[in-house]
This record gives structure tokens, sequence and C-alpha cells, in this order.
């Protein structure tokens, strides 16, 4: 059976809520998307298998960017919301049906 690569898994409720640009992040929020991508990859998900290299390594860079953030934080985001919801975005597009840019 093969992948279309015209469709992408439909977006997960919760993930759909933390991209969300009224949802104030927390670091459960951040964690869950990270966790969310590590399954994606531990399972081999075919959407994975249909990106390029450049967007694999740009998928790697956004999750240890989001992790760096986490890391680097006290766990109040506020100030940082756009920027770590961009990164969150960018991590998830090519698994889900999202864009980056919206």
């Amino acid at each position: 059976m093969s992948y279309d690569k015209n469709t992408r898994p439909e977006l997960p409720k919760r993930l759909s809520t933390i991209l969300g640009p009224s949802h104030p992040l927390c670091r459960e929020d951040i964690i869950w998307v990270l966790h969310y991508a590590q399954k994606k990859v531990a399972l081999k998900d075919p959407a994975l298998l249909e990106l390029s290299k450049p967007r694999i390594l740009q998928i790697f860079n956004s999750y240890c960017e989001a992790a760096m953030l986490l890391l680097g934080s006290h766990a109040h985001f506020h100030a940082d919301d756009d920027d770590i919801r961009a990164c969150l975005r960018d991590l998830v597009f090519g698994l889900t049906d999202i864009n980056p840019s919206s």
C-alpha cells in the first residue's frame, strides 16, 4: 500500500489547540509536541518517508530549537509565544496537514 503524498494525517485536536494563536503556551504543551514528533519517528510514519532530506533536517533543527527553548526557559513563554509556536509549527510541517506560515 502506497502513501498518498497529497494526504497528510489529520491534525490532532490538542496539536491544533497548541498551535492556535490564542492559546497561551506552557511547558507541557511544548513537551507534548516534541513527544508527538518523536512518536512519528519511532513508528516510522509513512509521511516521513516522503519528505526530502533538507525537510527532514529542518524538522530536526526545529525539534532541537524547541528543546533548547524549553530548557532555557523558566516555564514562562508568554514573551516568546510567537517564536516558539512558529518553531513548533515548522516542526510538525510534513508530519501533518499544516503549513508553517499559517
